[in-house]
């Protein structure tokens, strides 16, 4: 009944939102940007998002990526379908719908042996909102809702031992995220500069006022009047499991090139940082007890390559991303709960350099 109800609170929320921001009236759409669309969808730790001319010409447009994130010890799947419509010239409003497969090894702890896993579904769904501002159209502002619809709680193990996966082998985060983004275009003779920053601040919303696991895996527990267990709303990304994500800011900047005709490349660098240490929860089924991530990372960056096919009526977009982030501090010994050694900003992790990379493929069409 809570997911229920929370997906009928976001889509109201979601839709809504395009009736709240003004409309410019002005500039027309082919102007906008030079190259035309710019960049939409996509977007993620990969900093993969679609840069070239788009499509035009029908009132909802349709955006589908298919990414595959390959590691070392990991695989991952992702396909994410975004339908978009424009209630203006200047007003963009989209819902993307995910859907993912992880294949990889899972080891909770260093002295445990690995285990593969495998699992897949459907993901958090997010809503988006842009609003071109200015006369010149260079410049919106973009604010999307990500609304926990994707299980989180996904454990193998015999009835009698159970546990949790990591995070990375869940289909959604369990929190409720408000990403706020500014993006802005430069027009050069051959191409455009493209520059973003988003906000991302995850929060926790709860309709019955409990912790959607009370009369399950923390029944044994004495939950009255803890904020844990007993909540409305929380303004901090903490999950029912006790995971916590923290807010984030990222910033990107792109250059897209465009002297060849039919074709535009785009070449881009993504960073992203956190505002804090990422908890996990207990892989142990029905105990409470989170942990700062070993695996925590202070800073994340990647570099992408994009290649768009313009065609008037299906483009494709083809991109490669290669990440980097700094090297992973190890938990103290002595307290496994001190996040400090996490805090710390280290160099490059070469080691991992060329080890993971995503490779993408998208296409877009517009009808109606």
């Amino acid at each position: 009944m809570k997911k229920k109800t929370s997906v009928i609170f976001a889509v109201f929320l979601g839709l809504s939102m395009a009736f709240l921001v003004p409309q410019a009236p002005t500039t027309p759409w082919e102007s906008i940007g030079g190259c035309g669309a710019g960049g939409s969808g996509g977007g993620a730790s990969d900093g993969i998002k679609w840069i070239g001319q788009g499509v035009n010409g029908g009132l909802v447009e349709a955006e589908i990526f298919a990414k595959e994130n390959v590691g070392e010890n990991y695989s991952a799947f992702t396909l994410t379908p975004r339908f978009s419509f424009k209630p203006s010239w200047s007003t963009s409003v989209g819902v993307t719908l995910p859907f993912m497969s992880h294949r990889g090894e899972v080891q909770y702890r260093t002295n445990q042996a690995p285990v593969d896993r495998t699992t897949g579904g459907f993901g958090d769904i997010s809503f988006d909102v842009s609003q071109i501002v200015g006369s010149g159209g260079a410049a919106n502002i973009s604010l999307a809702l990500t609304i926990p619809t994707g299980q989180y709680d996904i454990k193998r193990g015999t009835d009698a031992s159970q546990e949790f996966l990591p995070a990375g082998f869940q289909k959604g985060s369990g929190v409720y995220s408000l990403a706020l983004g500014w993006n802005y275009t430069r027009d050069t003779e051959n191409g455009m500069w493209l520059y973003s920053l988003t906000y991302t601040h995850p929060f926790n919303v709860s309709f019955s006022g409990e912790n959607a696991f009370n009369d399950s895996y923390w029944k044994n527990y004495d939950t009255d009047g803890d904020d844990r267990f007993d909540y409305h709303f929380k303004w901090y990304g903490e999950n029912d499991l006790g995971g916590f994500t923290p807010s984030s800011i990222s910033a990107s900047v792109a250059y897209a090139y465009r002297g060849q005709e039919n074709f535009v490349h785009s070449f881009g660098l993504t960073f992203s940082a956190p505002f804090g240490v990422a908890w996990i929860p207990s892989e142990k089924v029905g105990v409470y007890d989170p942990r700062p991530d070993p695996d925590h990372q202070a800073w994340s960056a990647a570099f992408v390559y994009g290649l768009e096919f313009s065609r008037s009526d299906y483009p494709i977009f083809v991109a490669f991303s290669l990440p980097l982030h700094d090297k992973a501090n190890a938990a103290d010994p002595d307290d496994e709960y001190d996040e400090s050694p996490m805090r710390k900003w280290n160099l490059p992790d070469w080691d991992s350099f060329l080890q993971e990379w995503t490779l993408a493929i998208g296409i877009k069409a517009s009808f109606l």
